[in-house]
């Protein structure tokens, strides 16, 4: 996926995508670094429906705000927000009618994203994956604020907003250790709720947009008997060779525009 880059306001939203990539590759640095910080593990639920897990440097000030159900056009999501440092972080963890089957490519998850919210049909994409937990994700930039997208399962879609004004140390640690785990059988979608044509869910293509209904896989995230120390360092390792992936390709971005 790329950026098109359009006259005027282009160069500075490409450029800002560009540096926010650039500081995301910090993760490469963070596992070492992070070996004298003392760092506190956070785990809650989100309802009866997943849990929430992260690592942060224990003075980071951590405030949960609000946990709600809210309907959307095309399903039901379930939604937290808390603070991170005063920075707004808010996740939504969605269960569309028609769930996908499978881990959705990068044009089906945009699909996804705009039909959940038309305000995303406005969103800068930058043109490098992120992995969280060793699943494929988008990211970008909407209405000020950082948004990374990704499947935690293959059926429920989670989307994270991030306060634009965030500090990238404290946007990175969290995205590092970012762990969303739903709980299998557990869905907000009330019997009826759906029309009866979006009450089986849809086979996705991996490759593509949302294709016509189909058997329903029951396919979920493996889980393994690994530590939780483990997990995180292996999810960690993984950022970070995506990080080094991403500042090589944006770095001859950047020497691209600036031949213009």
């Amino acid at each position: 996926m790329t950026i098109t880059i359009l006259p005027c306001r282009s160069a500075s939203l490409g450029l800002r995508l560009l540096f926010i990539s650039i500081l995301l590759c910090l993760l490469a640095s963070l596992p070492a670094a992070a070996q004298g910080d003392n760092v506190t593990c956070t785990s809650a639920d989100m309802g009866s429906y997943a849990e929430l897990g992260f690592c942060l440097p224990e003075n980071v000030v951590v405030e949960p705000e609000t946990l709600d159900e809210v309907n959307y056009t095309a399903g039901r999501e379930v939604r937290a927000s808390l603070r991170l440092n005063g920075s707004e972080v808010s996740l939504h963890l969605l269960y569309p009618c028609q769930a996908p089957q499978m881990e959705l490519g990068p044009a089906a998850m945009r699909s996804l994203l705009e039909a959940y919210d038309p305000a995303m049909l406005q969103a800068n994409y930058s043109d490098s994956n992120l992995s969280i937990g060793n699943r494929s994700a988008l990211w970008g930039e909407v209405a000020n604020q950082i948004f990374v997208a990704y499947q935690p399962t293959n059926r429920t879609p989670a989307l994270i907003l991030m306060d634009g004004n965030m500090s990238d140390a404290l946007m990175v640690g969290f995205l590092a250790d970012l762990r969303i785990t739903p709980k299998e059988g557990s869905s907000p979608l009330p019997p009826g709720y759906c029309p009866d044509s979006m009450v089986a869910p849809a086979e996705v293509n991996g490759k593509g947009n949302l294709s016509a209904n189909a058997e329903a896989s029951s396919q979920l995230g493996e889980t393994t008997g690994e530590s939780t120390q483990t997990k995180l360092m292996t999810g960690r390792e993984k950022m970070a060779a995506d990080m080094q992936a991403a500042k090589e390709r944006m770095a001859a971005t950047k020497k691209t525009m600036l031949t213009f």
